[in-house]
């Protein structure tokens, strides 16, 4: 790793892919803590654990890096603060892996959901690649002083995320907004964060076009501008967090994926109207550890269908041990009267013991999983996994089932991710 002194800060050079991950992560590090301080909130850092609230803008855990013998009583401690808080929201943020290694477990058993994994992408500003055709009468302005919140239909244009006005009015050194502007009014916005110290570089956020103007290279007009501004102030790297749907407009500028985070999400305030005892706690962590001497120990103290009473973020136990690939858990949990579904079985990689459940017990073929209640072959279609729509078909199962949240049945879900094979196996099976 190479650094250079730009403007008396030192900013991050030829560095490798390690390195433009600890960058990113250093960069969101600073933005949400600098956001969390202009919104006249706290943060928090204590051994590892950097931890932020603000009032009305949730609250977020930035790449932690504990000690494990200690990270239990953190994260209790932490969970204690934002429930005197009453904090609806937090955002749980990693690199991959995340340290310590076990804090998947550690955090599902307090209430915490496993989230999406963002998509780290960098671009060195020498390579950005600006042949492209938008509107002649675009024009992109550097100005924070440009209010954007009343626009209508403008991504990320509230003005209480990380990125408000109370961000750029403090710190307009290192926060600066960008904003396209078409026949005089706002069609789409991007910001930049650039990062102090020896990690130093520009991170690139809320990067939005207004609907109506989409597929007109506005996009690209604004991250290419951006971009370029990095460059004149110095810096070599520009680096993002891309959604699915921008990664592809990313690419064509040149950015390049260098790697992928870790999330977890409390939403709502379960964890505290609904806290899990200590003793759940504990279990639940030694379950998704898949420390059988801790279960051992607890024994029969649990009657099954306190084993089967769904955690704060609503896993089961047995769930809980399927997502942390814990058989073993998974076996001493059946053996004391827990509830084992056909996907949990089929998630543990017991596909004959799924196969044969679904034999013996017609109905569970149509039992509905997680908040938006979808069906084996809704779940299959999800995943792109042909095997389960395989299974769930042989069984029997519903096809004309719909959905809590989309209110589709199965073959609308394959259609929706272009799971070709699964399509075709269920036209197939209801031609028959």
């Amino acid at each position: 790793m190479e650094t250079a002194s730009v403007n008396d800060q030192v900013v991050l050079r030829n560095a490798s892919t390690a390195q433009l991950e600890q960058a990113v992560a250093e960069n969101h590090r600073q933005l949400f803590c600098c956001s969390a301080t202009a919104l006249g909130g706290v943060v928090h850092v204590i051994d590892g654990l950097t931890y932020t609230y603000s009032v009305g803008n949730g609250s977020s855990v930035l790449f932690p890096a504990m000690v494990p013998d200690k990270a239990g009583v953190q994260l209790d401690a932490m969970m204690d603060f934002y429930r005197t808080q009453e904090v609806a929201h937090i955002g749980y943020w990693s690199l991959d892996p995340a340290e310590p290694a076990d804090v998947n477990a550690r955090l599902l058993a307090r209430g915490f959901q496993p989230g999406w994994k963002p998509r780290w992408m960098a671009l060195d500003v020498a390579d950005v690649k600006t042949n492209f055709t938008t509107p002649p009468a675009l024009e992109i302005r550097v100005s924070n002083d440009i209010p954007v919140h009343e626009v209508k239909g403008l991504p990320y244009g509230n003005n209480d995320g990380i990125y408000s006005d109370a961000l750029l009015r403090m710190y307009p050194d290192k926060a600066q907004r960008f904003v396209a502007f078409l026949g005089g009014a706002i069609v789409g916005q991007t910001a930049l964060f650039f990062t102090a110290g020896p990690m130093g570089i520009a991170g690139m956020y809320n990067v939005g076009v207004i609907p109506s103007m989409r597929r007109k290279g506005i996009g690209k007009a604004l991250v290419i501008a951006a971009c370029r501004y990095a460059q004149e102030r110095g810096y070599q790297y520009v680096m993002l967090n891309a959604s699915d749907i921008g990664v592809r407009t990313y690419e064509e500028v040149g950015f390049q994926t260098v790697g992928y985070g870790l999330t977890w999400w409390i939403t709502g305030k379960r964890y505290i109207t609904h806290p899990s005892s200590q003793q759940m706690v504990a279990l639940a962590e030694a379950i998704g550890l898949g420390d059988m001497e801790v279960l051992k120990q607890t024994g029969t103290s649990l009657r099954p269908d306190e084993l089967d009473t769904p955690l704060v973020n609503g896993m089961t136990l047995i769930q809980l041990a399927a997502h942390c690939g814990q058989p073993a858990a998974a076996e001493w949990l059946m053996a004391h009267g827990a509830t084992c579904s056909a996907l949990v079985m089929w998630d543990l990689g017991w596909k004959d013991r799924a196969a044969a459940l679904l034999a013996s017990n017609p109905g569970e073929v149509n039992r509905t999983y997680f908040d938006w209640e979808g069906n084996l072959l809704h779940i299959a279609a999800q995943r792109g996994d042909t095997a389960l729509a395989k299974l769930a078909l042989h069984a029997g199962v519903d096809i004309s089932m719909k959905d809590k949240e989309h209110d589709s049945v199965p073959l609308g879900w394959a259609y929706y991710f272009g799971r070709k094979e699964i399509i075709k196996l269920i036209e197939e099976y209801s031609a028959d």
